[in-house]
């Protein structure tokens, strides 16, 4: 009679199977404990989040580690990884947005990892170690990338509200770009100061850019273009005042091969000297 053959697996398959066991079987348990270490983590300083708050998406966490550990050895960035580094990366980019710190981040990831840890065999807790420091390493980036990002929506948001678009004298309109505002800014506000010269009947329209940043005057050639594509056709003025030498000739060659005119001034004072000419004011005061 023909020898049994015996199923052999290799070791890591067999770690995971005990791994995904562990979180199916204790995932009540698991998740317990963690809101107890949570709260009490001395890697938390405001605490400002609650653990309530952040219960479900643990419990995904959780989810999502014993799915993986039944597939291969738990490889950060791998296939088998890639659910559980989008819910990392969801929770750094939730924390971000209730005004949590970075502590917090990390207490949630690295307490949920010592209670995994101390329910699985001692084989399988540095690689998931090291797994559980790839997702805190993930969460952490999006945390700060979302942050940044916010952070740049405010900045744009009130540059938008707060740059000036005004009517400097009867028929003297003029926008006064600063700071680094966006390409998508920059098209709202020179659409602004566009109505602006429609609405008064001005000849020319003034555009100061001596407080664009670098980045700003970059934005400044994409946010123009919209502007032309309103103004082509008409017989607006633009006067450029304060550009520096690049911006000054690539918005010249932009505004001229739209049939518009164009003039550059190196001083404010003399742009708007120009717009009160065109407008008639001098011609008004010599009558």
């Amino acid at each position: 009679m023909a020898a049994r053959e015996v199923a052999c697996y290799d070791r890591a398959v067999s770690e995971g199977s005990q791994l995904a066991s562990v979180m199916r079987d204790r995932s009540s348990e698991i998740l317990a404990s963690w809101i107890v270490r949570f709260e009490r983590s001395p890697l938390r300083f405001r605490r400002a989040s609650k653990a309530a708050a952040h219960t479900a998406q643990v419990a995904n966490l959780v989810e999502a580690l014993a799915v993986a550990a039944t597939t291969e050895t738990l490889t950060p960035g791998s296939d088998a990884t890639r659910e559980l580094e989008r819910s990392a990366a969801f929770l750094g980019a939730q924390f971000a947005s209730e005004g949590a710190t970075g502590f917090d981040v990390a207490a949630l990831l690295l307490e949920l990892r010592d209670v995994i840890a101390g329910m699985v065999p001692a084989g399988e807790v540095a690689p998931l170690t090291r797994l559980f420091e790839w997702l805190t390493v993930v969460a952490l980036d999006t945390f700060a990338a979302s942050g940044l990002q916010s952070l740049r929506e405010r900045v744009n948001d009130q540059l938008e509200l707060g740059t000036p678009v005004v009517e400097i004298l009867p028929k003297v309109p003029a926008v006064f770009l600063v700071g680094a505002p966006n390409a998508s800014v920059i098209d709202g506000l020179l659409a602004r100061a566009w109505m602006l010269a429609v609405g008064t009947g001005s000849p020319c329209l003034i555009i100061d850019t001596g407080g664009l940043a670098e980045s700003g005057e970059h934005a400044f050639e994409r946010g123009y273009q919209a502007f032309l594509g309103q103004a082509e056709g008409t017989v607006l003025q633009v006067l450029l005042s304060n550009a520096r030498r690049s911006l000054r000739e690539q918005t010249a060659a932009a505004t001229t091969a739209r049939g518009l005119a164009f003039q550059h001034f190196d001083r404010l004072d003399s742009a708007v000297a120009h717009a009160l000419e065109r407008a008639g004011h001098l011609l008004t005061r010599r009558s």
